[in-house]
């Protein structure tokens, strides 16, 4: 009998001889049956067939069982994955409810602490910054009027009424304005903040919260500012000296004491402590630029003219440019016409070469007689504030006495002047010995206009910018 391997080879090798004889039978375009095979053979073949196919069912059988009991196993564990999922789901549901549960407690409790926090803080800060309503409008830590209006009285004695002040505190306010104190002709600074205001609240109203201020002659006269004294007020003999507080709201001299005067929002409110005996009002200053020309003065804005000789019309587009760029609303540009600078009913700011200008100023007065209006404010410089002076051919900047400091045979100057006191329309002069010392003075004013800031008037040359006038 032949064994169970040896019959799979055999049946192997008839089926590579069937398919090798057909090969042939193709080959030689004949066929041929093969008949003469051993019976036997033949039925050890079928036996193998049949052996393979119960072999074959039984492998299939088997092999779906395993896939069954696979199955059901592989089931099962899902089954059972699942089951612990949710039972992981449901526990961390229940510490996430707890959490949220704590979470909302604490919430709960934080919020009415800082709810209480918050109502203690704010009864706080209206308590130690109050807010008070005035014509509709809120200002806060405003603890109403310290003295109110008081008119200064010449001649009363300086201890009368006389009250020093700390410094009560600035307010919270919509409105505000820029408050500047200096000494010595703006050379030293002292303060500069924008402090609140009171709408229609006199100016003293302002220094008393911002500055410690001494008052004389009744309440109207600031004798001193955070421990400067005037040195005439309270002194006698050699001690007395012409020393005093000055000052300006948009570079404009005050015609009225600050216990009267009612500033504006906006406004430059410039105090100065210096030496008067030479000059004892100054109308004009240039430090507050580009006030006055922005809002004018105690409400009033005449508009602005800038007046210019042939070659400096392009300069003064520019110049008109830049202020109304700055917010300046009303501003023009004509021809110089010195006519109108002798009662002006506008602001003038001058731009040309001095010779040129002077050639071009003499007019005939109010009063029927010909001056030249700017070779009189060059004769007079000090006494009214001036400290540059033109003469042959050079640009002298002086010292508050008038006295020659430094002289330049090519510069430019910026300054301004007015009538005298009560003048409240001032002129400004922008001009050199030459042309390159008109540029130099013009191109500080358009491009670097900080540069003048807190000054009475600057020299510019190719050393630089001088503030004058000079105090040494």
């Amino acid at each position: 009998m032949i064994g169970k391997n040896s019959k799979k080879l055999l049946g192997l090798l008839l089926i590579m001889v069937f398919i090798i004889g057909g090969l042939l039978g193709c080959f030689h375009r004949s066929q041929k049956t093969i008949t003469n095979l051993d019976e036997g053979v033949i039925e050890e073949i079928k036996e193998i067939k049949d052996h393979d196919m119960v072999s074959e069912k039984e492998i299939g059988e088997e092999e779906n069982k395993e896939s069954l009991e696979k199955e059901k196993k592989d089931k099962k564990d899902i089954q059972e994955k699942a089951e612990k999922e949710i039972e992981a789901v449901s526990e961390e549901e229940k510490i996430t409810k707890n959490k949220e549960v704590t979470e909302n407690k604490e919430i709960k409790e934080n919020k009415k602490a800082t709810e209480e926090t918050n109502t203690e803080e704010n009864t706080k800060k209206e308590r130690d910054n109050p807010v008070t309503i005035i014509d509709g409008v809120e200002y806060t830590n405003y603890k109403g009027p310290v003295q109110g209006e008081i008119k200064y009285v010449e001649g009363r004695p300086a201890d009368e009424a006389s009250a020093y002040r700390k410094a009560s505190g600035d307010i919270g306010s919509p409105y505000q304005v820029d408050l500047r104190v200096t000494t010595n002709f703006g050379h030293s600074k002292m303060y500069a903040e924008n402090v609140g205001m009171v709408k229609d609240e006199v100016g003293m109203e302002v220094l008393f919260r911002n500055l410690d201020i001494q008052t004389a002659y009744g309440g109207g006269f600031v004798n001193a500012i955070n421990g400067v004294e005037s040195k005439f007020t309270f002194f006698t003999g050699s001690q007395r000296k012409k020393e005093d507080w000055f000052y300006w709201v948009n570079g404009i001299l005050a015609p009225i004491g600050v216990a009267e005067y009612r500033p504006e929002p906006g406004d430059v409110i410039w105090w100065d402590f210096h030496d008067w005996e030479t000059t004892m009002f100054i109308p004009a200053v240039i430090g507050a630029y580009p006030q006055p020309f922005k809002s004018g003065f105690m409400g009033s804005n005449p508009g602005t003219v800038i007046m210019y000789t042939e070659a400096y019309e392009k300069e003064a587009e520019e110049l008109k440019q830049s202020l109304q760029n700055q917010g300046v609303k009303k501003v023009d540009i004509a021809v110089y016409d010195a006519k109108l600078l002798e009662n002006p009913a506008r602001y003038y700011i001058v731009l040309g070469i001095w010779d040129e200008l002077v050639k071009e100023s003499t007019i005939t007065n109010s009063r029927g007689r010909e001056i030249n209006l700017l070779e009189e404010t060059n004769d007079q410089n000090k006494f009214i504030g001036v400290y540059a002076k033109f003469d042959e051919g050079k640009l002298h900047a002086l010292d508050f006495k008038g006295n020659k400091k430094t002289s330049y045979s090519q510069a430019g100057t910026i300054y301004a002047y007015a009538a005298g006191l009560g003048a409240i329309r001032p002129i400004w002069i922008v001009s050199g010995t030459d042309d390159r010392g008109v540029r130099m003075a013009f191109e500080t004013l358009l491009n670097q206009p900080e540069k003048i800031k807190d000054t009475f008037g600057v020299v510019v040359s190719e050393k630089g910018i001088e503030k004058i006038p000079y105090t040494q």
